[in-house]
């Protein structure tokens, strides 16, 4: 019975995962809802985490396959939101990096390329 409890929050966590790369393939992308949503990635890692290390020093089970997909999926998620975010991030790193940084560097290879 102790065993099950892990299982079931695990799946909790993979379902919300799953939800939220659902969320990014449909396009219906408000940036509000993408923010709150990014943030909140950090806590469905931990609580997959959480329930996986415990799997894991309970029984002799192999369950690396199982953190690998969830820990692949997770990246892909993240990184897709990340890309999303990015262009909001990016113009306001523009106006506060120093001049010379690379994003400075970027934009101006961007600028004389036109």
């Amino acid at each position: 019975m102790r065993r099950q409890q892990p299982i079931s929050q695990r799946a909790v966590a993979k379902s919300s995962l799953t939800r939220m790369q659902a969320l990014i393939e449909t396009g219906e992308r408000k940036l509000n809802d993408i923010q709150v949503r990014f943030d909140e990635l950090s806590n469905i890692f931990n609580k997959f985490e959480t329930a996986q290390s415990e799997l894991e020093l309970s029984d002799e089970s192999d369950h690396s396959i199982d953190r690998q997909q969830f820990e692949d999926k997770y990246f892909e998620v993240k990184a897709s939101f990340t890309e999303l975010l990015h262009p909001v991030f990016e113009s306001h790193s523009r106006f506060n990096t120093p001049p010379g940084s690379i994003s400075d560097q970027s934009h101006s290879v961007h600028s004389n390329s036109s």
